[in-house]
């Protein structure tokens, strides 16, 4: 049985850090493919031998990266419907396909909603004072009130606007 001669690889020690030269900068070593490295690892007290991540990448092939998100054409959330046939008329009941109703029902008419414009903030500082100054207005209101049923009426009305505003009255 034929024995490996151990291999000392360079290393030094500087702040306390140890550091040692890569596999790749012995000729005919190992882990050898004609270029020379020459880099210098950062390594631990007990490391016998390192190999520099460039060299690492040079020796294995690179991953096989695949697309996660698969698009099949249906809309969003229709393994929820209780029922959904899509355009080749194949019927699903939660997510389970039921294939002895096969093209016996019409496909599945999804509307999507309308996404709202968001606003920006001089637009939303500008509809907070129109809010305001009805508030106001309502407040005012409220003071000059004797009848018990506008009285109520108003302060509903400031409690929706106060809601709109995302104001906690006292």
């Amino acid at each position: 049985m034929a024995t490996r001669s151990k291999i000392d690889y360079k290393s030094y020690t500087e702040d306390g850090q140890r550091y040692m030269i890569c596999q790749n900068s012995v000729p005919e070593g190992r882990w050898w493919k004609g270029i020379y490295c020459g880099e210098w690892i950062n390594v631990t007290d007990d490391t016998t031998a390192v190999l520099c991540p460039k060299c690492v990448n040079r020796v294995t092939e690179p991953p096989t990266i695949t697309p996660r998100y698969k698009p099949t054409g249906r809309p969003k959330g229709w393994q929820w419907m209780k029922e959904y046939v899509d355009k080749d008329s194949n019927v699903f009941h939660k997510g389970v396909e039921q294939p002895k109703l096969k093209g016996t029902l019409s496909p599945t008419v999804v509307t999507v909603k309308k996404k709202r414009k968001r606003l920006t903030k001089v637009e939303r500082e500008a509809q907070n004072r129109v809010l305001m100054a009805k508030l106001y207005d309502l407040k005012k209101k409220l003071k000059k009130a004797t009848l018990k049923k506008d009285i109520k009426s108003i302060e509903t009305q400031i409690r929706k606007l106060s809601r709109k505003l995302k104001i906690k009255l006292v």
